[in-house]
C-alpha cells in the first residue's frame, strides 16, 4: 500500500518529469532567428536538465519556507529577505555549475570568471538566472498551492469526523447507562414485590441490552427494529406500572428507511421516567410514528409532574446533541408543555 507521504512524493517527481518534456517540447517547436527549428541534441537535454534543478530548487524554497513565512505568519519582512537572499543564492549556485561544471562537459573552454565575479555581477544574476527561475518556479507553486490546499481541506473533513465519532460515542456512553439504570430501577421494584413479572422483565432487558449493545454498533440501523425495541421497551413500562400506563403506540412505514440507532428510543425513555415515576393516577402516554417519503415525524405526549423541578432530563439534551451531528439542517425537534402534558415532535429527512 502506498502511504500518504509517497503519493505526494510522486506526484511532485511525475509533476517535474512532465516540465522537463515541456520544456524539450518547447525547443522542439522553437525556430531560430535564421528560420531553422532547434533540434534536440544530448548538449540541449543537459542545459534543460540543470536549469530545471535551478527551477526545482527555487521552487521548493519558496512553496516550503517563504510562503509560510508570508501567509501562515504573516512575517512580511522576514519572508521577504528570505526570498531576495534565497533565490540570489541559487542564482550564484546555478551560474557557478554552469560555468565549473555544465561548459566543460559541453567542451567549452574559456576564460572562467572568479567565484567574487560571479557573485558580484548582478545584473547578470538577475537576467539570465534569478528571473527566469522565479518564473519557470510559477507552475509548480501553483501546483503546491491547490495540492496543499486539498490536503488542508482532507484533514480538515477528517479531524472534522473524527471529533464528530468521538462525540457521538461520548453521547452513547450517556444515553446506555441511563436507561440500564431506569430499567434495572424497574426490575428491581418488582423483585421488592416479590412478582413473577420480575423475571419477564429479566428476559426482555436482555432482548434489549443485545439490541442496544451488539445490533446496534452501526451508523444506521434498520427503523423497524427501533421500532420493535421502542415496543419491547413499552411492555417493560407497562409490567412496571400496571393499569396506570396503558401507552398508545401507533407506527407506520412505507419502505425500508435506516435511522441512527437509539434516538427513537431516547424520547420514549424520557417519557415514561418523567410520567410513569412523577405522575399519581393514570398516565397519559403516547407515540405515533410515521415514515413515509422519506421522512421520519414521531408525535409524542405523555403526563408529567407540573412540580417536579428535574424538568425533561439529559436525555432530550443529549438527542438534541446527537441530531445536530448526525443531521444538521434535515431535522426538526420541538418540546412543548402544556396544563401537564409534555409533547415532543420530532421530523427527520431520512435521505
Amino acid at each position: 500500500m502506498v502511504s500518504g507521504n509517497s503519493h505526494k512524493w510522486i506526484l511532485h517527481v511525475l509533476f517535474w518529469i512532465t516540465i522537463y518534456f515541456i520544456y524539450i517540447a518547447q525547443r522542439i517547436f522553437m525556430v531560430e532567428e535564421d528560420g531553422i527549428a532547434q533540434s534536440i541534441s544530448p548538449d540541449l537535454l543537459l542545459k534543460l536538465f540543470v536549469h530545471l534543478l535551478a527551477v526545482g530548487l527555487t521552487s521548493y524554497v519558496i512553496c516550503l519556507k517563504v510562503l509560510p513565512l508570508l501567509l501562515e505568519k504573516k512575517n512580511w519582512l522576514t519572508g521577504s529577505l528570505y526570498l531576495l537572499v534565497s533565490v540570489y543564492l541559487i542564482g550564484v549556485i546555478n551560474r557557478i555549475a554552469v560555468i565549473y561544471l555544465l561548459e566543460p562537459l559541453l567542451g567549452i573552454h574559456k576564460e572562467k570568471e572568479s567565484l567574487f565575479e560571479i557573485a558580484t555581477d548582478i545584473p547578470v544574476l538577475i537576467q539570465h538566472y534569478i528571473i527566469g527561475n522565479i518564473a519557470d518556479a510559477l507552475p509548480f507553486i501553483i501546483f503546491y498551492l491547490i495540492l496543499d490546499r486539498q490536503m488542508v481541506l482532507r484533514k480538515q473533513v477528517e479531524t472534522e469526523q473524527q471529533k464528530k465519532e468521538a462525540e457521538l460515542i461520548a453521547l452513547k456512553s450517556q444515553l446506555n447507562p441511563h436507561f440500564l439504570f431506569n430499567t434495572l430501577n424497574n426490575i428491581y421494584s418488582l423483585s421488592l414485590q416479590q412478582s413473577p413479572l420480575a423475571a419477564v422483565c429479566i428476559e426482555k432487558l436482555s432482548f434489549i441490552l443485545d439490541y442496544v449493545l451488539y445490533r446496534c454498533t452501526d451508523k444506521y440501523v434498520s427503523l423497524q427494529k427501533e421500532i420493535e425495541l421502542i415496543g419491547n421497551y413499552m411492555e417493560l413500562g407497562e409490567i412496571r406500572y400496571g393499569n396506570r400506563l396503558k401507552p398508545y403506540f401507533t407506527h407506520s412505514t412505507d419502505n425500508s428507511y435506516t435511522i441512527a440507532p437509539l434516538l427513537l428510543l431516547t424520547i420514549v425513555e424520557n417519557m415514561l421516567k418523567h410520567s410513569a415515576g412523577g405522575v399519581n393516577g393514570q398516565i397519559h402516554f403516547l407515540v405515533d410514528i410515521k415514515a413515509a417519503n422519506n421522512r421520519l415525524e414521531l408525535v409524542a405526549e405523555n403526563s408529567f409532574d407540573k412540580s417536579s423541578p428535574e424538568g425533561q432530563g439529559i436525555g432530550l439534551t443529549n438527542l438534541q446533541k446527537q441530531l445536530d451531528l448526525l443531521y444538521p439542517g434535515r431535522y426538526t425537534f420541538d418540546m412543548k408543555a402544556d396544563n401537564g402534558i409534555f409533547s415532543t415532535n420530532l421530523s427527520i429527512d431520512l435521505t
